[in-house]
């Protein structure tokens, strides 16, 4: 029987359906030739195998290779293709690793005849973090925050997943799901002698290498604290550093409330010319029996009184010998110490007291360091100690008790500003023994500089609640300067950022001018009967008297020397007017001009103009100008330049202008070629916080040190670091 026509149509059509439906089907099921190339490199990928010739180029070293090996991907499923033209496009992917899934997608790129992986997942791998909060989203995941020091950073994983809340990891994540983390090690410091950009120095354990950029936390009331890259203070204890198994460390925590002193400093010694803190030979001796231990490896070595002991670098090791006989080496630090107090002596050190039958005397200990080969001697005393050498180093004791007490307070709040923070941490030390800190035993100990130490016993200056930058210098003109002014901050921006109690201010009583413009200044500078506090001092007025070609040979080598060291504040004129950092020539020719840019409130240079026919050079910061014009004669056959003080007397070859707070007169012939210079300034030093003269100056008036100490610092308060209380005038006492 036949089939009817008009049920043929229909048959025909579902049967057509069918078939189209099959081959859609078919094709699709199908993997197109860019997810077979993904599958592909995926397979290398997942067994270990080489899978560059699968990448495009650019992606041979990205993070995501050498994490997925690591890491190991268990399982990976290749899904769909999604067109963008018919070179390009995505591939949808699954991949499976030990702490969970991850749904992403494969960028593909056709080159030539070939697919290629043209992107990888977002990669990112974290050193250190600490995790403080866990959380489930909308979806029911698992998040975990987790703190970087500087960041916040929140991450998926599973909900099994073991975390501990405070407990230090470093992870991976692939587009921002957790994928592989580590528990860090925790080790119990004994205490940070060192710390430099890559290797931390434990007194008990040695040496751990340190990842860069070394975060360091605080733990306050339950909380992580970031207190900063390497902000670890030397000497602290009882910290616990956070290691790989291969004992690298990623971070450490501080453990309680940061102290803010202890009682011993660490003073890095530098040679006999205050030239260099590395030593190729240091000698100790005591008149006591004494020991030198390299405490890590336990071995002690013991010395007579009267016995000398020689350290020589070997290589990374440092040599001690006796008698010109080797005894032992370490690549450790060795201490020196002695159980009676007495002094240890340093016999290759000459300071101003110095016997030379026996070296300068130091209290309390010392250690011997390898640094690159060379020797580094730092020596560890009870602050109180260290402060009864540097008040009468850094201040002549017919000042009087009063003045003293002043230069007590400053010394001693600059050196626990220095303990809290890590400027000398390469070293091993808080600060150095020369002016680049605090001069420290260049003078032996003098009674009435020891009462001023003991009657303020603890004593420090306060702003807001931290340790006042109490600076200080020598002599004022009859202002001081603004911080900002003088320094740059540590991004080598100038001006920096202004510390409301380092400001200029008159030190005379009477009308205040504005120094900003030169003919104020130098109207104010010829005032050489002004009543200033710091009149007492030769360098309250000064002058100087330099040939053209003295000064040309100066400026021949301190301009280049300058320019090496800081190249941003030594600039060059170009030929569309503007400055610019570059080389100086050795030689700049014949000297034209010299010319002030700018001045800051309290009259210092902060620009200075040198013309010649070799270029335009501006010297920028007052230290700068300073060493860039020292009045010193290089030439030969001829006399040393001299300084003319205030008072008569005559000092010669300065290594720095006195000070920054200067003008300039010149001498020319009937051409109007330059013959002489003639700077005429005022004070002596950087002129920012305390005045030493004017300090001396004010006791004559009747002022106590409480009433002096606001003065230069004000809006200060006193506390006692050994009392932990905040007190008025009657602090220290």
């Amino acid at each position: 029987m036949k089939m009817k026509k008009h049920f043929l149509f229909p048959v025909l059509l579902l049967l057509a359906v069918l078939v189209a439906g099959g081959l859609i089907w078919y094709f699709r099921s199908f993997p197109s030739p860019p997810q077979k190339a993904a599958d592909r490199f995926l397979s290398a990928l997942s067994e270990g195998r080489d899978c560059k010739g699968w990448l495009a180029p650019g992606l041979s070293k990205h993070p995501f290779l050498s994490l997925a090996q690591e890491s190991e991907i268990r399982q990976f499923s290749v899904g769909r293709m999604e067109w963008e033209d018919k070179k390009h496009g995505k591939v949808r992917i699954t991949l499976l690793f030990p702490a969970g899934e991850i749904h992403t997608a494969l960028p593909m790129t056709k080159e030539g005849q070939r697919w290629l992986v043209s992107g990888l997942p977002k990669t990112t791998f974290y050193t250190y973090g600490v995790p403080i909060a866990k959380k489930m989203n909308e979806k029911k995941q698992t998040v975990w925050a987790l703190d970087l020091g500087n960041q916040i950073v929140e991450i998926h994983s599973r909900p099994a997943m073991e975390i501990k809340i405070g407990q230090p990891v470093s992870f991976h994540t692939v587009e921002g799901k957790l994928i592989d983390i580590q528990a860090l090690q925790p080790v119990s410091l004994s205490r940070v002698l060192s710390l430099s950009d890559t290797v931390l120095e434990d007194m008990n354990l040695g040496y751990f290498k340190i990842q860069q950029d070394f975060p360091v936390f605080s733990k306050k009331g339950g909380q992580f604290v970031f207190s900063g890259s390497y902000a670890m203070p030397i000497g602290s204890a009882g910290a616990t550093l956070y290691c790989t198994p291969d004992h690298i460390g990623r971070m450490a925590i501080l453990s309680g409330q940061p102290q803010d002193a202890c009682e011993k400093i660490r003073v890095l010694l530098q040679d006999s010319e205050y030239k260099s803190p590395l030593h190729s030979r240091i000698e100790v001796t005591c008149p006591n029996d004494y020991t030198v231990q390299s405490v890590p490896n336990g071995k002690s070595l013991s010395f007579q009184k009267g016995e000398t002991a020689e350290f020589k670098p070997d290589g990374k090791k440092t040599v001690v010998c006796k008698n010109g006989q080797v005894l032992d080496s370490s690549i450790f630090r060795w201490y020196i110490t002695t159980q009676q107090e007495k002094p240890l002596y340093v016999k290759t050190i000459r300071r101003n007291h110095t016997d030379p039958s026996t070296g300068t005397p130091y209290q309390g200990s010392l250690e011997v360091a390898n640094l690159n080969g060379q020797l580094t001697l730092i020596n560890e005393v009870n602050l109180e100690k260290y402060l009864c050498l540097v008040v009468p180093s850094e201040m002549p004791v017919k000042f009087g008790l009063e003045a003293l007490k002043v230069q007590a307070i400053a010394t001693r709040s600059y050196a626990v500003r220095a303990m809290q923070s890590s400027g000398y941490r390469t070293y091993g030390a808080h600060l150095d023994d020369s002016t680049d800190s605090q001069v420290y035993n260049n003078v032996g100990e003098e009674p009435i500089a020891t009462r001023a130490v003991t009657e303020t016993s603890g004593t420090v200056a306060e702003y807001q609640g931290k340790i006042v930058d109490t600076r200080f210098f020598s002599t004022s003109y009859g202002y001081t300067a603004n911080f900002h002014e003088v320094w740059s901050n540590r991004k080598n921006e100038f001006p920096s950022e202004e510390i409301p109690y380092l400001t200029a201010s008159p030190q005379f009583e009477g009308n205040v001018p504005d120094l900003y413009h030169e003919e104020n200044f130098r109207a104010f500078l010829s005032q050489t009967n002004l009543a200033g506090y710091d009149r007492y001092s030769p360098f309250f007025r000064w002058s100087v008297t330099m040939t053209r070609e003295q000064l040309e040979a100066v400026l021949n080598k301190s301009l280049p020397d300058l320019y090496r060291q800081q190249p941003l504040f030594v600039l060059t004129k170009c030929s569309d007017g503007d400055y610019r950092s570059m080389t100086i020539p050795e030689d700049v020719g014949t000297l034209l001009n010299i010319k002030v840019l700018q001045r800051g409130k309290g009259g210092n240079i902060m620009e200075l103009e040198i013309n010649t026919t070799q270029g335009t050079f501006k010297v920028i910061k007052e230290y700068n100008i300073r060493l860039a014009l020292q009045p010193v004669n290089t030439l030969r056959g001829k006399s040393p330049v001299e300084v003319q003080c205030h008072d008569g007397t005559v000092q010669k070859n300065f290594s720095l202008l006195p000070s920054a707070f200067a003008c300039f007169d010149f001498e020319r012939d009937q051409e109007g070629n330059l013959l002489d210079i003639v700077i005429r300034g005022g004070g002596y030093g950087h002129g920012v916080g305390m005045s030493q003269y004017g300090t001396y100056g004010l006791t004559l008036m009747g002022k106590d040190w409480q009433e002096i100490i606001e003065h230069y610092y004000p809006g200060s308060q006193l506390k006692n670091i050994y009392k932990k209380e905040t007190k008025g005038k009657d602090a220290g006492k």
